[in-house]
């Protein structure tokens, strides 16, 4: 009897099928770019990830932000985008840390925070950036991988 073992998944497979589970059973929507979200009316909060091998959390606020919009009972239009799109949606918002959730309203910007926190700072926040007035993005200070040219 020859026993055959699967590969182990990828941190980006693992980051894929988070995002598969926020769509298949919260109802999010998977972005690209900013047209899908900006354009609509209401409360939208984006969540923006990056490879779990860099930041782990990117898979703990998959789990926990739909469970803490349920406990809020915020009706909010919920978006996510994979870690290769995260960083051109969070050069937008000023986001230079991630995982990072950045809230909006009819396609003004609110706020954002990054990384994950305890239970009760995590809806805390949440509900901080709900009842938050619109204001301008901060600017992105990114860093760049140095390469050489060599």
């Amino acid at each position: 009897m020859t026993l055959q073992f699967a590969p182990p998944q990828s941190s980006l497979d693992k980051l894929d099928a988070a995002l598969r589970r926020l769509v298949e059973r919260h109802g999010f929507v998977r972005v690209a770019d900013a047209a899908a979200f900006e354009a609509g009316e209401g409360f939208v909060l984006l969540l923006l990830t990056d490879d779990p091998q860099r930041s782990p959390e990117s898979l703990d606020v998959a789990v926990v932000l739909p469970e803490a919009l349920k406990v809020l009972g915020l009706p909010a239009r919920c978006f996510a985008a994979d870690s290769m799109h995260s960083p051109g949606l969070g050069k937008r918002y000023g986001v230079n840390r991630y995982p990072a959730v950045v809230a909006l309203r009819d396609g003004a910007y609110l706020g954002t925070f990054s990384g994950i926190l305890d239970w009760m700072p995590f809806v805390t926040e949440l509900r901080r950036l709900a009842e938050a007035a619109p204001s301008r993005p901060p600017i992105s200070i990114a860093s760049q991988d140095v390469r050489s040219c060599s």
